[in-house]
């Protein structure tokens, strides 16, 4: 049987039968099974988790034992080059693998003996730019963890801090470009480390490390010897020698060279600070919303005089992200992050900044940019290409056409490794040779060749096929294609036989089982955890209210994009007033629209007469202003302002067809200080909120998130880790679902 055939008969069988056996939410499959006389099974297993990509990994197994699986392709979630470019190290759910530049080997670190069902995404690890070091947090908490400065060679660890908040997008340090320091935030302190005094255990007490007050974006490496740091209004210098003397005194002496203040405090927990190698030069980013650029030749407490001072605005959409990058000649480049109004899609805007703002280019389906150790190129993906751009003149190098793009990260200045759903390739941008593939990221398919060579087809690109080299644990290119090529599955042996079955773990589409034809005869699971019996997930609902303020809207609109998950926003009429294009982004954008009445006020107040006309009247005019704006309809849920409604209410809105949402008790990130305060009630923080939601949501709760608060303050918004909530919720054994299937 040609190969593509049978991979056709296999997959369409194996769907009506999952079709017919297995709930929606069981996204992990066992596939394709082949068996040698040796009793060695080589099968994939596809990942189809939200919030991660989905992918097929190769597997060896041996038939005659539960334990000991390889892995045989390696999935490039995360990509990070260690060790002065000798080592790619690859990272993904199963664990951690180190490619060896030199010798062309693949091996795995640490990885799960198990398959894992969590949907895990994975956090970031900043590495020093000579890779010989490395800080990360290890979570501890669903929004907390320990931040650890970890040597890459030697695996050994050293605590920075204990209680620091975690994040899916960055790490909270900043390396100096020869790698001697790393600068960290610990309890709204920021300090430094020299990484091998650390490990030789002659650092200075953490008192005598100590910068100054604020959050690590207060702080940016002009270059090695230099860094600046603003502390409110005030600009300092700092030079690197000087480090240690002013840690030690700086009660006395400050904590740098005063070199000028800013016209606007800085806000550490928003704004972003970026600096020029000459350190004549800085920009600051304020929020998605303002920015300003200044020459630093004042002395003292002069005000900086800003070149360039301007909020930022785009009709096309709302800023997501800034990302700012310099050119050896102190111009810069603006990386704006868009979500189109009128379609919802992410796309960026790149300009050059100087005097004025200039448009270079527009980018669709853009990919994170990385800029090259020594500043010069800039590497982003569009798409399936990727692109290799300088940064002074924003002109093409290089482009490489492949398949969609996971990730991608530079080896020196010049070369690229290029992480993709079917391979991981080495990309000399500036040559013409094609680019190299070092080993495949995911297989379609692998079976047994002969009973000693493993054959893989492509994940991709199906006509492909390779062939496994187990001495260095990477694939190499079949001189034979799959078109016409003959395949002969075997499913037993003699002494085994193995085959893909239903289980009762409801994290599993399938497990797959070997059946012992000799001796005893027994069926069980290769893994044995895959079918283990569990209960069905639980199902919540993420509920969006836009009341009065759109501070958090962008932000939420391109995490519910990145993680794919089904929502609903509750639109007040005072939130379509005010915002019509944000309106028009959420309803082009996809999600569920319902109301949330015309007004925004308590309507079980004194001083209302609410009759069964009042709330038609209301529900109707709400859904004609969000028509105006969007040119779309509002579904028939509603809920009332504040969730305060009175059986009348509810009655009338039914009676015009309306279903009412109730999950007041759930709203706890609508709380402020100042309500708290008046109230007497504990306040709490995102973090304590989300861990509240992950260990008492019941099965059919709706968990409410405000698009943003226009009067009162809080320390920090729900929305603003709206990432950390899903992933808590999934880690959790929840299923969120469209509101829907249970209302």
């Amino acid at each position: 049987m040609n190969i593509l055939c049978c991979l056709k008969h296999k997959i369409s069988l194996t769907a009506v039968v999952l079709t017919a056996a297995f709930s929606l939410s069981a996204e992990i499959s066992f596939e394709n099974p082949d068996i040698n006389s040796s009793n060695q099974v080589v099968f994939t297993v596809e990942h189809s988790l939200p919030g991660s990509p989905s992918y097929r990994t190769a597997f060896l197994a041996d038939a005659s034992k539960s334990s000991g699986s390889k892995i045989l392709t390696c999935f490039p979630e995360k990509m990070e080059v260690l060790s002065n470019n000798a080592i790619l190290q690859i990272r993904n759910r199963y664990g951690t693998a180190r490619y060896a530049i030199s010798d062309g080997t693949l091996a795995w670190i640490q990885r799960s003996e198990s398959v894992p069902a969590e949907s895990i995404r994975l956090g970031t690890q900043a590495v020093s730019p000579d890779g010989k070091w490395m800080c990360y947090v290890r979570k501890t908490g669903v929004a907390t963890g320990e931040l650890i400065l970890k040597n890459a060679s030697t695996f050994t660890e050293t605590l920075l801090d204990e209680h620091a908040d975690f994040s899916f997008e960055s790490v909270p340090v900043l390396w100096a470009p020869d790698s001697s320091t790393v600068i960290y935030e610990k309890n709204g302190e920021i300090y430094f480390c020299d990484p091998k005094a650390a490990f030789q255990q002659v650092q200075m007490t953490e008192e005598f490390r100590k910068i100054g007050t604020g959050k690590i974006h207060a702080v940016c490496w002009a270059n090695n010897k230099a860094l600046v740091y603003v502390d409110h209004d005030v600009v300092y210098r700092v030079n690197a020698n000087e480090l240690y003397t002013r840690g030690m005194y700086a009660p006395m002496v400050g904590s740098g060279t005063v070199i000028g203040r800013l016209p606007v405090a800085f806000d550490p927990l928003t704004d972003r600070l970026y600096v020029d190698s000459a350190a004549d030069r800085m920009v600051v980013l304020q929020g998605t919303k303002f920015v300003s650029s200044y020459r630093l030749t004042t002395k003292g407490f002069a005000y900086l005089i800003p070149e360039y001072s301007k909020p930022f605005t785009d009709v096309r959409g709302s800023v997501v992200d800034f990302r700012l990058f310099w050119a050896e000649d102190s111009s810069c480049i603006l990386w704006v992050d868009i979500i189109g109004n009128s379609d919802g899609a992410l796309r960026t805007t790149v300009y050059r900044l100087g005097e004025n703002l200039t448009q270079l280019s527009v980018i669709d389906n853009p990919g994170k940019p990385v800029l090259s150790p020594d500043g010069k190129t800039i590497a982003f993906s569009s798409g399936d290409t990727m692109y290799a751009y300088d940064v002074a003149q924003w002109k093409n190098l290089g482009r490489l056409p492949i398949e969609k793009i996971v990730s991608y990260v530079w080896r020196g200045n010049s070369t690229l490794y290029v992480g993709s759903v079917s391979a991981v390739r080495e990309w000399r941008y500036s040559s013409k040779e094609e680019a190299r593939i070092r080993f495949l990221s995911a297989a379609n398919l692998v079976c047994w060749k002969n009973d000693n060579t493993i054959l893989a087809q492509d994940a991709v690109h199906l006509s492909a096929l390779y062939d496994y080299d187990a001495v260095h644990n990477v694939w190499q290119k079949s001189p034979q294609t799959s078109e016409g090529y003959t395949i002969r599955p075997k499913v037993q042996n003699g002494r085994y036989r193995v085959f893909v079955g239903s289980t009762a773990n409801q994290r599993y589409k399938n497990t797959l089982y070997i059946r012992n034809l000799t001796g005893e005869v027994e069926n069980k699971a290769l893994f044995p955890a895959t079918a283990v019996k569990t209960a069905a997930p639980k199902r919540v609902v993420l509920a969006f209210d836009a009341t009065d303020s759109a501070d958090g809207l962008t932000h939420i609109l391109s995490v519910l994009k990145e993680y794919d998950v089904p929502a609903t926003f509750f639109i007040n009429g005072e939130f379509i007033r005010r915002y019509p294009a944000e309106s028009k982004q959420v309803a082009a954008s996809g999600y569920e629209c319902a109301s949330m009445f015309f007004t925004n006020v308590d309507l079980t107040g004194k001083g209302f007469v609410v009759d069964d006309d009042f709330i038609r009247r209301g529900l109707a005019r709400n859904e004609d202003e969000f028509f105006a704006a969007t040119g779309k309809e509002l579904s028939l849920f509603w809920h009332a302002p504040f969730y305060r409604v009175t059986a009348q209410m509810r009655k009338a809105a039914n009676a015009s067809g309306y279903r009412y949402v109730d999950c007041g008790k759930w709203s706890l990130d609508t709380q402020t200080f100042e309500q708290a305060l008046r109230k007497k009630e504990d306040y709490l923080t995102a973090s304590e909120i989300i861990s509240y939601y992950a260990s008492n949501a019941r099965d059919m709760t709706i968990i409410p998130v405000i698009t943003g608060i226009s009067k009162g303050s809080r320390s920090d918004y729900l929305y603003e880790k709206l990432d950390l909530l899903i992933s808590a919720l999934w880690d959790a054994g929840y299923e969120i679902v469209p509101i829907r299937l249970f209302i």
